[in-house]
């Protein structure tokens, strides 16, 4: 419930307290001027109108009627002196009664207490019968896509915060946030730490080690910590994070797997288990021109296509489906479907040569993951230091097409575009398009709205940090093992429908229902069968494990009801 006091709970503090007291001393002034103008009342009454007999209440009675203007007229003077005191009381009673005494009361009593009314309050508690949530302490564009996915997923969440224009701005975005400061103990406590499901650390690295520490000496709940500086992974961790997400390392990494254009086994961008899933362009290979059921990659070597990318347009390939020059193919198998293929295809991922824009911490991570992988490549960067660890760096502005071509841009094969400027990124995907047309283009976006623009100025990829990091740490809330295949392309896991059990894959209908596809089903953990046929019979016990669009999800939830949306947490 709101830490918010009823309106007749107000106390005033500070300048409110001390005009309340000027407040009081004009009431005092007020009624002591009332009584004096008795005593005259009665003294007048008796010298110079002969009526001594005017008692003190009916003085007083005299002085309030006369002040307030209301003047009944049973009690009057004729004399001068009496009607001379008669109209200063009057305009005295007009001047401190009827002026400054609202003044007072609107100024002293009824402002501030209408401001104390009005004046927003942040919540300070959780409810004592929510469990099972995710505490999220730090708000960024990885935090905020992560709470559209528990939204979606109906996990409930809390954001933790000390800064209170955050938590209303967080609030009036229908975003639950709670006021406090995340490491401390009595915040956490009063969140309910103890109860939460995780605690997702997105502060500074000593904020997170904080963080971690603190909720270690109150409970077992488990911390999911993002780090920005990949060294500092060990020491997070030794303070007690159950996981630790070095995300711009992540991040390097996908953008590297994703600008090698040779070698499906080399060319893996996520896995399952047994099952991958890897990615090879149809430029150069004969299977350009034919249909996929023509090219017969499923009999010849067991992988699966199951997406064609096309300058950032996915789609789920049909049997006609006539591959073209420019597609990028996603598939899926066993690592032995993989090797097959490449003796197929004939390439390899060494063929490659790759160009990385920019060596901040996401591009050398890529420049590491291409290292690691033999795979050549050239770093072009503004700031490059001549100690770099990095022997293939050209100091130089990217945004120079003569910097390009020396580094040799029109023979590349990949294009790895890092900046954490969206501007730039865009800038420099159209410049690397346009100097080379066939070259593979994978672009880093800092923020999702950016991702459009990127596509639309050439990338053959957009590789969001947000839309990682929110992945990464849904599925460690989840309990799942990261897949990340692109913007706009999930995986996701559902337990066979009641209405669907006993009936085969083709018979079911479910990529004409829902836009998904099925590659795999499971049973327990670890049981996955990749070996799928259109006879294949669903059983209720297993799950499915599809890869579709947001919306195909959606549908598929939408159309199987309750027993769908319980699926990721029944096949954990």
């Amino acid at each position: 419930m709101r830490a918010m006091m009823p309106e007749s709970g107000y106390i005033p503090r500070g300048r409110s307290a001390r005009n309340i007291l000027v407040f009081v001393g004009y009431i005092v002034f007020l009624v002591m001027m009332m009584v004096i103008y008795t005593f005259v009342f009665r003294y007048l009454m008796a010298k110079y109108e002969g009526q001594p007999d005017h008692s003190f209440v009916n003085g007083l009675y005299w002085t309030i009627t006369t002040m307030t203007t209301l003047g009944f007229g049973d009690i009057t003077f004729v004399s001068h002196a009496g009607r001379l005191f008669s109209a200063f009381v009057t305009l005295t009673g007009f001047i401190f009664l009827l002026v400054f005494l609202p003044f007072g009361i609107i100024s002293v009593i009824f402002a501030p207490w209408l401001e104390n009314l009005l004046r927003y309050r942040p919540r300070m508690h959780l409810k004592r019968s929510l469990r099972d949530h995710v505490i999220i302490c730090g708000w960024d564009t990885v935090t905020e896509t992560l709470a559209r996915n528990l939204t979606a997923t109906a996990v409930p969440y809390v954001v933790l915060s000390s800064d209170v224009e955050e938590v209303r701005a967080l609030e009036e975005t229908r975003v639950n946030a709670v006021l406090g400061t995340p490491t401390d103990a009595e915040a956490l406590k009063r969140v309910r730490v103890d109860a939460a499901r995780v605690v997702i650390a997105n502060m500074s690295d000593p904020d997170n080690t904080n963080l971690a520490l603190t909720v270690g000496s109150l409970c077992s709940t488990p911390v999911a910590a993002v780090v920005t500086v990949p060294e500092r992974t060990a020491l997070v961790r030794i303070a007690g994070a159950a996981h630790v997400v070095p995300l711009r390392e992540n991040l390097g990494n996908y953008l590297a797997v994703r600008a090698t254009t040779r070698g499906a086994k080399g060319h893996v961008v996520d896995s399952l288990g047994d099952l991958l899933f890897a990615e090879i362009p149809a430029h150069g290979s004969a299977f350009v021109g034919h249909s996929v059921k023509d090219t017969a990659i499923r009999q010849k070597t067991g992988v699966s296509v199951i997406g064609i990318w096309e300058r950032g347009r996915f789609s789920l390939p049909e049997p006609d489906t006539v591959i073209t020059d420019g597609m990028i193919m996603l598939l899926v198998g066993t690592e032995s479907g993989l090797e097959a293929l490449e003796d197929l295809i004939g390439s390899q991922a060494a063929d490659d040569f790759v160009m990385i824009l920019g060596y901040g911490t996401v591009g050398s991570a890529a420049a590491g993951f291409l290292r690691r992988r033999d795979v050549p490549h050239v770093i072009i960067d503004q700031r490059a230091g001549p100690d770099s660890d990095e022997p293939n760096v050209i100091k130089g502005d990217a945004s120079d097409q003569s910097v390009l071509r020396q580094a040799g841009i029109e023979r590349a094969d990949g294009l790895i575009v890092t900046t954490n400027n969206d501007g730039t990124n865009v800038f420099l995907t159209l410049a690397g398009r346009h100097l080379n047309p066939h070259m593979r283009i994978v672009s880093r976006a800092n923020r999702e709205e950016n991702v459009t623009e990127l596509y639309a100025a050439g990338a053959d990829f957009v590789v969001s940090h947000s839309s990682i990091g929110a992945s990464i740490l849904t599925n460690i809330i989840e309990g799942r093992k990261n897949i990340f295949l692109s913007e706009g392309v999930r995986i996701f896991w559902r337990r066979v429908p009641e209405v669907l059990h006993g009936q085969t894959l083709l018979g079911a209908r479910l990529r004409s229902l829902t836009g998904a596809t099925v590659v795999a089903l499971q049973r327990g953990r670890e049981d996955i069968m990749v070996d799928l046929t259109p006879d294949t019979v669903l059983d209720r016990s297993t799950a499915l494990i599809l890869v579709g669009t947001p919306e195909s999800e959606e549908l598929f939830s939408h159309r199987f009801g309750k027993d769908a949306k319980k699926s990721a947490r029944r096949s954990k």
